[in-house]
This record gives structure tokens, C-alpha cells and sequence, in this order.
């Protein structure tokens, strides 16, 4: 049983197999663990990606527990963010739902809004019926549904801070499936919110979040002393190839692996470039899941030279303001126990959008200036940073266009001419973090049984 690439998906994927099949594990970089990247800049631990996991699902916290760290997981001391919005600073209300007023009032209430903007996205309770036909955009449902202001000034910003993705391309259906499915059953969302509320799904509420005491890594490095098979890093596969029981994996600079099974859980460009010879119609498909680059910038400034906004943990820029930051995390306040003993203050800043690959910028200093630029305009900064340091994350975030799941079951359907050819990851079924680890252990229990799973 092989498995190509190291990051969470694939580890996931092996340890689901543990004592089940023998898998060797082949990973490109030298270290395993993908994006997560707990880091030390100046005695200060940083999230260079991502800082913790949605707890909603629950496939990350039950991994954690297998590998001994259910004593370790905590929630970040503060949870919520704001917008910066015309200058101002606005909290996002924590009954909205991927920027989504629940209802008039909480429209009217939450200060983002005009009246005009407020009154338009009361027309949700009376305007739409379910929506029907084929795959539509988040934006195009969002202004039909609540107005254009709803879209700007709080979709977009939100979209922003988790997928870095233009509202008008992403897929409603594959992006945000339980609003697609609410509004395809209700004739308002808003009243398909109050059903599920009544019924006990946790749609509407806020989404709680968990990471390891010590940083994400912590999972990867748990996983991997865990891990019972062959793990090669700094190897990479060039191509798979059929052979008379099984594939074989071609690494470059020459040797091979071979094994009954693969589980791809790279990204998709990466899948694509692997499958050509072999299932051409699947990596064409592949090929057409189109990534966005993003940076992430480490900030620390002197104690006191920082007024930290309070009752959130960040700030989100919608794409009107014309701001290279797109975001930012209070990474010191969210994360108390990871603050600096000497009071400095951490910020974590994120730069990046679906809006063409010229940013983030070419020129490192360039964009840590202007990100920094940024946040000066947003919050009051009395002094120079101590350290600023960025980190490039290229193509690492899919883009679920609309029709993105025709495309995955075109590549499903095409798959079946190569049984034993898996994908994990987030390209497929959902971007977060429980997301790749539930598709890693779907194509788990696959090869180990497949008769298993539909």
C-alpha cells in the first residue's frame, strides 16, 4: 500500500491503516506535515498556517485522542472577529452563519449594514422560494437572496479569511453545502435556520475550535511516532504506473515503490502530473481544480506599543477597502498561553486573494511594508516591530469554482478504469482541516476493505 504525500490527509490515511496493510508513506519535503507549520521566531511559538481545527466535525479530536493528545487540546481564549469596514472596526455577530443574517432584526442590529442594506436582506423571509437547478455561486445566491451590501461587507470578508476566494467563482454546493442544502429545502434560509435550530443542528451556531497545547505540529509529530509504516522523506513521485498486481510509483532521480494500493493526498495539480499516462480523462479533470497563493506575516511588537482591539480574536478586510491585508489574528490574545512572558504582542497577518496570482507581492518587503501599512491604518501601533517575518504558501488553497463537484464525480467516475487509485485531501470534498481528514480515512477504509463504503 503506498501513499503519496505527507501532510495531514496522508497521515491520516496511514494511521487508518495501522495493522491493517503495510503502507510506505513517500513525502516530497523533508519533514512531514504539510501547511502545518508551528514555528519559533525569537522565543515566540508562531502559526505560520493554520492555528487549530473546527471541532464541529469530529475526525481531527478523535485522531488527537488516538495518538495521546486528548489531554492537550484547548480552545483559543477568544473566539470571533471583526470586520474593518469605512475605518471602523465592527464586530461580526455570532449568530450570523458564513456572513449570513439569521434574521431582519440581527441584520439591523449588527451595525454592518445600512437600513437600505438591513431591509434588502429581510427579503430573504419573503422574496426567494427554495432554490432550485443546477450549482450557482456564493454570490449570485447571496445577492439574490440578501442583498448586495450582505455580500460585500460580510460574505466577501469572511470568504477572505478562509478561502481566499472571489465570491463570484466559488461554488455555493461545494463550498458552503449546508447552506446550499437549507435553501434548497426552505423557501427563506432564515427559516431553514430556525428549523435546523429547533431540530438540534448545530448549523446555526458558531463553529467551536480546538489545536494542541504546544502547536499543530504537535498532531503531526504524534502522528508520525505513531506511524507503523515506511516513511520517506524528501522522495518525490514523478509518476504512477500499472504493473501485473498493483501500481507502481516512479520517484525521480530514479528507484520506484510499488504496492497494491495508492492514496494520492497531494494537492491536485500534484495528482494530475502523476495520473497522466495512466488515466489521462482523470487528470485532466485534476488539472482543472485551479489553486490561489497566500502569506502569512509573523509580527511581534514591544509590550504596551499595541492597542489590541478586545472581544474578538482578529479582523477581516472585505476586497472594497483595496487592502493587501485580508485578515488578521490577535495571535497572542487568541493564544494566551502562547504569548511572549514579557508582554510583546504577536500578530499573525494574512495576505492573499483569489484576485490574480500578482499578489501577495514578488518583493518580500514590499508586502510585510504594506501589510504592516495596513494594519497601522486599522489598529493604533506606537512602535516598530520587533521581528516581521513572512511566510509564502504557494498555490495552497483550491478554489471550488461552480460545478466543482460535477468535476469530482467526472473524476470519481473516471477512477473506476484504475481500482485502487484513491484521493485525499482538500481538493475533493471540503477545504478544512476534518474535512481532509475524513477523505483520508473514506479512502482508508476503501483499500484496507473495499466492499466497506459505497
Amino acid at each position: 500500500m503506498i501513499i503519496v504525500g505527507g501532510g495531514i490527509a496522508g497521515l491520516a490515511a496511514a494511521h487508518r491503516l495501522k495493522g491493517r496493510a503495510e503502507v510506505v508513506l513517500v513525502e516530497a519535503a523533508v519533514h512531514p506535515g504539510g501547511k502545518f507549520g508551528t514555528t519559533e521566531i525569537d522565543d515566540v511559538t508562531f502559526e505560520s498556517g493554520p492555528d487549530s481545527f473546527v471541532a464541529r466535525e469530529p475526525q481531527v479530536e478523535e485522531l488527537a485522542i488516538t495518538v495521546g493528545l486528548g489531554d492537550e487540546l484547548i480552545p483559543p481564549a477568544i473566539f470571533g472577529a471583526h470586520i474593518w469596514l469605512d475605518g471602523e472596526l465592527k464586530r461580526v455577530p455570532a449568530d450570523f452563519i458564513f456572513g449570513m443574517p439569521t434574521s431582519p432584526l440581527a441584520a439591523l442590529r449588527s451595525g454592518l449594514l445600512s437600513q437600505k442594506g438591513a431591509a434588502r436582506a429581510a427579503a430573504d423571509l419573503l422574496l426567494p422560494g427554495p432554490l432550485k437547478g443546477p450549482d450557482i455561486s456564493i454570490a449570485e445566491f447571496v445577492r439574490r437572496r440578501f442583498g448586495s451590501e450582505v455580500l460585500d461587507r460580510l460574505v466577501d470578508p469572511l470568504l477572505a479569511g478562509t478561502r481566499a476566494g472571489l465570491a463570484s467563482e466559488i461554488s455555493l454546493a461545494a463550498a458552503v453545502p449546508q447552506i446550499d442544502q437549507l435553501a434548497r429545502r426552505n423557501r427563506s434560509l432564515a427559516v431553514g435556520l430556525a428549523k435546523s435550530k429547533r431540530a438540534g443542528v448545530e448549523v446555526s451556531r458558531p463553529p467551536p475550535f480546538l489545536a494542541p497545547r504546544n502547536g499543530m505540529r504537535t498532531l503531526v509529530d504524534a502522528l508520525v511516532n505513531n506511524l507503523a509504516g515506511d516513511l520517506r522523506t524528501g522522495v518525490v513521485a514523478q509518476r504512477v504506473e500499472r504493473r501485473e498486481a498493483g501500481y507502481r510509483i516512479r520517484l525521480h532521480g530514479g528507484g520506484s515503490v510499488d504496492g497494491d494500493a495508492v492514496i494520492l493526498a497531494v494537492p491536485a495539480f500534484v495528482a494530475a502530473g502523476l495520473l497522466t499516462e495512466l488515466n489521462p480523462l482523470a487528470a485532466g479533470e485534476l488539472a482543472g481544480i485551479d489553486y490561489t497563493s497566500v502569506a502569512t506575516a509573523c509580527f511581534v511588537w514591544p509590550p504596551g506599543s499595541v492597542d489590541v482591539p478586545s472581544g474578538a480574536s482578529g479582523l477581516l478586510v472585505p476586497s472594497q477597502e483595496r487592502r493587501t491585508l485580508a485578515g488578521a489574528t490577535w495571535f497572542s490574545q487568541k493564544w494566551p498561553h502562547l504569548a511572549p512572558s514579557d508582554g510583546r504582542i504577536v500578530v499573525k497577518a494574512f495576505a492573499g486573494r483569489a484576485a490574480g496570482e500578482g499578489e501577495p507581492h514578488p518583493d518580500d518587503d514590499r508586502l510585510l511594508a504594506s501589510l504592516l501599512g495596513d494594519l497601522g491604518d486599522a489598529i493604533a501601533i506606537r512602535a516598530r516591530p520587533l521581528v516581521a517575518r513572512l511566510f509564502r504558501w504557494p498555490r495552497a488553497l483550491p478554489l471550488y469554482a461552480v460545478g466543482h463537484l460535477e468535476r469530482i464525480e467526472r473524476i470519481e467516475r473516471a477512477l473506476r478504469s484504475t481500482p485502487g487509485i484513491l484521493l485525499a485531501g482538500a481538493a475533493y470534498r471540503g477545504t478544512g482541516i476534518s474535512d481532509s481528514v475524513k477523505s483520508a480515512q473514506i479512502a482508508a477504509e476503501r483499500v484496507a476493505d473495499p466492499t466497506a463504503l459505497p
